[in-house]
């Protein structure tokens, strides 16, 4: 049999802290003010329900993912705002205590709204306007102390009070710079929130612009009402009033701040339900990270999947660069229940600030991220057999421009020797049948050294290692019996790059020679920054179709061996088109 619970799901342990804060703040309140709650029924309900919830929603907020050291600030103003009427008492320090808990109010106040949402002071204004002021508000209230008698700050002649030298008129000058001093200070906190807003993104504006709205309402109001008290000598019933609209005014700023994390939450809720819309059936690596992109409103997010031991992207590429990530961005890990890795997420660091926004995003994939895990261990696989197809290409084409320089330094160079040793046996034979059978070997010789050089030339011709693609494929084009059109750029490729595309080209040509009864052939080549893109188009027969062991089949291996692509297209009677596009081999 389960347990009955003891408090209802809605009334977590977080939940009663913050509501044992709100009672005990009221509690505070009550006692601290009760010589003018007696006679103030009304407005004492009013400050308690204000100030009990003000340290409720403050308590409420610091318990959540977002904004925690915002929530206990708000608490601790809720706090001094309790102490705050302890002027009620009228006697002994608690007046002296009562303002300067004022000044703590409006500072915890200030402080905890440029926490929010970070949890720091972000920004180059934040930290000089914290310390602005706590000189302003501490400093300014123990100056406006020591210059005035307590009676003109409506207190008893009898209370405690730190006065060095009372001036009624310096005491006046005071009021008013300081209530000058803190307009300038509401002010500048207004302007650094809105400057925050240019810089935020989308998810941190849709939070900081109510906030903004609070805090200039709560402060323009709280200053109007401050003002009521400068120029005279103050009552004790006008202090207390103005502490009382203060208050009322303040209590607008958590309200914000707690609808802020409410919309937050709601946001999480939002992320998951169309996280779950967007994965439908097929799942994919790639699918998830477009989901990712979309509801987390980053284009550049990208998503590496745990396999053998290491993580591989979308295409099965192993992840080479070094864990922290690029500058700006935010690699969060994603692992298991079991907690193995599963997956790393990069993001942009903004999105620190929202980690249970992603957080949300993450869990609602969480299934889909672990199907496809198969599929990125299997798409590491085929990765692996890419690269070493690759690497076959490249020691394939360094192998033959080897053979082709080999053949043509060295056993080339030797045949000619030969050749000359022949050529001076044929002068120096006496009988006539020695010197024809001297003749014979050398003219054999002599073939074989020129089909040795066709050879040569067709392993790797020398003009291709020594000026490039262009003049290579212009002295094919002009032994092509076939008028061919070449508009080709001068750039040099990497040596398997060039080499590919030169075989590659060279049997397009041949191809639309021998089977397309062309009258003119066009050949182009365009470099962009990722990839080169060659055309051999024919005004020919068309209705070219690749056969499994013909040239345009073993061409297509060749270019798909170095991540390229051959297509095809020839319509009957219209002529054939083939591209072939290879990576310009910068990222290799």
């Amino acid at each position: 049999m389960r347990p009955v619970p003891r408090w209802p799901p809605w009334l977590g342990a977080r939940v009663r802290r913050a509501l044992a804060a709100g009672a005990a703040v009221a509690v505070a309140a009550l006692a601290f003010g009760w010589p003018h709650w007696r006679a103030q029924p009304l407005a004492a309900a009013v400050t308690l329900v204000c100030c009990g919830g003000f340290a409720v929603a403050g308590g409420l907020f610091a318990a959540g993912r977002t904004g925690r050291r915002t929530g206990a600030a708000f608490v601790a103003a809720a706090a001094a705002w309790a102490v705050t009427w302890a002027a009620a008492w009228n006697t002994g320090a608690a007046p002296l205590v009562s303002v300067f808990a004022q000044s703590v109010f409006f500072l915890a106040i200030g402080i905890g709204v440029l926490l929010y949402p970070a949890g720091r002071l972000e920004g180059a204004a934040a930290k000089p306007w914290t310390a602005a002021a706590v000189v302003i508000m501490i400093g300014g209230q123990a100056l406006l102390c020591a210059v005035s008698r307590p009676a003109w700050n409506g207190f008893a002649a009898s209370v405690t009070w730190p006065v060095l030298r009372p001036d009624h008129q310096a005491f006046h000058g005071v009021q008013r710079g300081l209530a000058g001093a803190m307009t300038v200070l509401a002010g500048a906190l207004v302007v650094i929130l809105v400057a925050r807003l240019q810089r935020t993104g989308r998810l941190d504006r849709a939070l900081t612009v109510p906030v903004a709205v609070a805090v200039t309402f709560g402060v323009t109001g709280a200053l109007a009402v401050q003002s009521t008290l400068i120029g005279s000598d103050a009552e004790l019933a006008d202090v207390l009033d103005v502490y009382l609209f203060q208050g009322v005014f303040a209590t607008v700023l958590p309200l914000a701040f707690l609808g802020a994390a409410l919309r937050a939450r709601l946001a999480e809720l939002i992320v998951a339900e169309r996280m779950q819309r967007l994965l439908v059936a097929p799942v994919s690596v790639a699918r998830v990270r477009g989901a990712l992109r979309t509801v987390l409103g980053d284009g550049d997010l990208d998503l590496w999947m745990w396999a053998d031991g290491g993580y591989v992207d979308v295409d099965g590429r192993r992840m080479r660069d070094a864990p922290g990530g690029a500058a700006g961005r935010w690699r969060h890990e994603v692992r298991t229940s079991g907690g193995e890795p599963l997956a790393t997420v990069d993001l942009a660091a903004a999105l620190r600030d929202h980690e249970p926004l992603v957080e949300a995003a993450l869990v609602a994939g969480g299934r889909a991220l672990e199907t496809v895990r198969l599929q990125a261990a299997a798409q590491a696989n085929l990765e692996r057999a890419r690269e070493a197809r690759e690497r076959l290409v490249r020691v394939q084409a360094a192998e033959r421009e080897r053979l082709a320089a080999d053949l043509k330094h060295s056993a080339r160079q030797r045949l000619h020797d030969l050749e000359e040793m022949l050529v001076r046996l044929e002068v120096a034979a006496a009988d006539p049948r020695a010197r024809e059978q001297a003749g014979t070997c050398r003219r054999e010789l002599t073939e074989a050294v020129a089909e040795l050089e066709a050879l040569a030339r067709g392993m790797h011709p020398a003009i291709l290692a020594d000026a490039g693609l262009a003049p290579a494929m212009e002295l094919v084009a002009s032994r092509t019996a076939v008028p061919v059109h070449l508009d080709l750029p001068a750039d040099r490729f990497p040596p398997e790059i060039e080499s590919t595309l030169y075989f590659a080209l060279c049997e397009a040509l041949t191809n639309a020679v021998k089977h397309a009864r062309a009258d003119a052939i066009h050949l182009t080549v365009r470099t962009g920054p990722d990839e080169i893109a060659a055309e051999v188009r024919d005004d020919g027969v068309g209705g070219a179709a690749p056969d499994p062991g013909g040239g345009l089949a073993g061409l297509t291996d060749r270019i798909r061996a170095l991540r390229g692509r051959v297509t095809v297209q020839s319509p009957p009677g219209e002529g054939t088109m083939v591209r072939i596009v290879l990576p310009s081999g910068d990222g290799a």
